[in-house]
């Protein structure tokens, strides 16, 4: 009997962990189907921007915005983080710079590498795309919204690609191949 009960402990313990990995990857891919939050500078920014969906081939708008960022952003859940959006959009090239978590001064003077590598970067349009660098797989199907008037503003990024990742992700699929990252 004792046997049978230590083996089944053992099946016990193993599942739970399993099961309690599981979620967690479930909970990082629920962090990262959306940037929504609002922004605030000390100084009175601009910033009026959209990217229209599905596949980043046409833009609006321009901006620049370096302040606190509060929300869901990035993958993660910010509660007064450093913030900086530049963007431009001239309909059929735009380019785009947001990091979440790093200011502009932590952001000047890197390289285009380097900044991909700090901050999401990428350019957009018919011609941007040609142009590159080309959207990560995260960010590639999404719709931005960045709209920042004075001191305040709001982040709307619904990451579409990023929602069927977690939809698939209850049945273990992991279309976005995240999981391995979260394992790090």
């Amino acid at each position: 009997m004792k046997p049978t009960l230590a083996g089944l402990a053992l099946v016990a313990l193993l599942c739970s962990t399993q099961a309690c990995a599981y979620l967690h990857d479930r909970g990082r891919d629920s962090l990262e189907v959306a940037d929504l939050g609002l922004t605030f500078s000390k100084k009175p920014s601009l910033s009026c921007f959209v990217i229209f969906p599905p596949i980043h081939l046409t833009l609006i708008g321009i901006g620049k915005v370096a302040g606190r960022f509060a929300g869901l952003g990035g993958g993660g859940f910010h509660g007064w983080a450093p913030y900086y959006q530049r963007s431009i959009g001239l309909v059929l090239w735009g380019e785009e710079t947001v990091a979440f978590g790093e200011s502009e001064e932590d952001l000047e003077g890197l390289s285009e590498e380097q900044l991909r590598e700090e901050a999401t970067f990428y350019r957009s349009g018919l011609f941007g795309l040609i142009q590159g660098p080309l959207p990560e797989a995260d960010y590639a199907l999404s719709c931005p919204h960045y709209f920042h008037i004075g001191w305040i503003g709001l982040v709307v990024t619904p990451r579409y690609s990023e929602m069927l990742d977690f939809i698939l992700g209850w049945t273990t699929l992991d279309i976005a191949f995240d999981q391995k990252e979260y394992d790090r």
